[in-house]
């Protein structure tokens, strides 16, 4: 008789996240504005730009503050900060580890993101979308590239932001790793695909049997 495959969990994970990243402190041990403005002060150590009339603290501050209220033990955050004469929020990263069930492999989790585009939505249009598989060290990746165009009712301004979300499955396990990079700044990034793919790679898992 054929004994079962073992089935691993995540222990811990390590990613190298590129020098402009921040963490994001997702505890209630410091303020948000505090930690907003902490940001800042690192960025303009390390470089000549300036936050005009602190519009990045509070941009950072809100942030942070929308974060904490998804009330997500699970999730990890960092934010870019583009150090121009004026600095600016660059992108969000978020990741976090998944629970899945069986049958909820990278051939899955490609489909379900089909098919979330595909919903309509009247304060979402999406203008381009494509996906993508890949191998990496961590296991087998699901990338998802989008470009959503927002509008608010009764609203005629709106705003165009990018993202792309990696579904990481590492070898017989029964949980994924979910990695979304978002920026509403299409400057961010020479090559938003490539550039996050490569953090994602990264990926560096301590894996155990499930008892």
């Amino acid at each position: 008789m054929t004994s079962p495959t073992p089935v691993n969990e995540i222990l811990d994970l390590r990613i190298q996240i590129s020098s402009g990243y921040y963490p994001v402190l997702l505890n209630e041990e410091v303020g948000s504005a505090e930690w907003a403005r902490d940001v800042v002060a690192l960025v303009a150590s390390e470089t000549s730009a300036v936050d005009h009339e602190d519009s990045l603290v509070t941009e950072l501050e809100d942030l942070r503050i929308r974060l904490l209220s998804q009330l997500n033990p699970y999730l990890t955050a960092a934010v870019s900060v583009r150090p121009e004469k004026i600095m600016s929020l660059g992108a969000l990263l978020t990741f976090e580890i998944v629970d899945t069930e069986p049958g909820q492999g990278p051939d899955w989790y490609e489909e379900h993101a089909k098919t979330l585009v595909a919903q309509p939505s009247p304060e979402a249009f999406t203008i381009s979308m494509n996906t993508w598989r890949a191998e990496i060290t961590a296991g087998d990746l699901v990338g998802v590239h989008q470009v959503v165009e927002y509008r608010q009712q009764d609203d005629d301004a709106g705003w165009v932001e990018a993202r792309t979300v990696f579904g990481v499955f590492p070898p017989h396990a029964a949980e994924m790793v979910q990695f979304t990079f978002t920026t509403a700044d299409l400057n961010t990034f020479g090559d938003m695909r490539v550039e996050t793919q490569a953090i994602v790679a990264s990926l560096e898992l301590e894996l155990g049997q499930v008892a």
